[in-house]
């Protein structure tokens, strides 16, 4: 994908409240799991990874402006299957 990105403010809130480190948002965008777009054009990048041994997705949601990707939104879950 890209190293060329910008965690918006509600992003890095997501992160903080979530504990999501800021490494993991960089492997995810290196190395995705699957990557789609949504009706507005909008990126969702997916990530399956291992946290304390369990099976996680995380959710980057993110707009390409001037081939830079600004994520919007972040969002870690246990239920790899409902949304992988």
């Amino acid at each position: 994908m890209t190293d060329d990105y910008i965690i918006k403010p509600h992003a890095q809130k997501r992160m903080t409240e979530r504990s999501i480190p800021e490494k993991l948002i960089k492997e995810s965008l290196r190395n995705p799991t699957k990557i789609l777009y949504d009706t507005q054009n909008r990126l969702l990048i997916k990530k399956l990874y291992k946290k304390h041994g369990k099976e996680r997705l995380l959710l980057i949601v993110g707009e390409m402006i001037n081939n830079k990707l600004e994520i919007i939104t972040v969002i870690d879950t246990s239920k790899v299957q409902k949304y992988l």
